[in-house]
Order: structure tokens, then sequence, then C-alpha cells
């Protein structure tokens, strides 16, 4: 009883310890893109280069495609840009 008892106990106390956990670290990524001598800039914060990237790759190519259709030419030079931010 006593063994059964103790195992309960350390079961809780190891899965509370669990629940403590914080999110992950947040870093602030700055991403610079030119294009036709427009120079835009992207600030984001996120726990990995990976997921600022992505967020400010899609905001870089909103930005420049702007509301209207673009050609086909014109939208694979926003590809290229918005996929190789500059430092």
């Amino acid at each position: 009883m006593k063994a059964l008892l103790t195992i309960a106990l350390l079961t809780v106390s190891c899965s509370s310890f669990a629940w403590t956990s914080k999110g992950a670290p947040t870093k602030e990524f700055t991403f610079k893109y030119k294009l036709s001598g427009q120079v835009f800039e992207v600030k984001r914060s996120a726990a990995s280069y990976e997921e600022a990237f992505e967020v400010a790759a899609d905001t870089c190519f909103k930005h420049y495609k702007g509301a209207g259709k673009v050609s086909e030419d014109r939208g694979l030079d926003i590809i290229d840009v918005c996929a190789n931010p500059r430092s």
C-alpha cells in the first residue's frame, strides 16, 4: 500500500513539472528586400528564423504585388526577391 501511494505521489509530482513549461523564447528578425529601387524592410519576432522568414516572405510578396494582378515576369521577380532577403 505504501509503495502504491509513493508511486502515485511521484507520478503526480513529475507530471506537474511538465505543466510549468514556458513558451519558446522569441527573437527579433529583420529582413530587407529591394525591388526596382524600392527598399522594403520587415521586422518579425518569432521563435525561429524559419517562422519569421515565412511570415516576412508572405508580407513582402503582398507588398510588392499590390491589389491587382501582375504579369508573369513581374511575379517571378517578386518571388525571387522575397525568397532571397538581404541582410
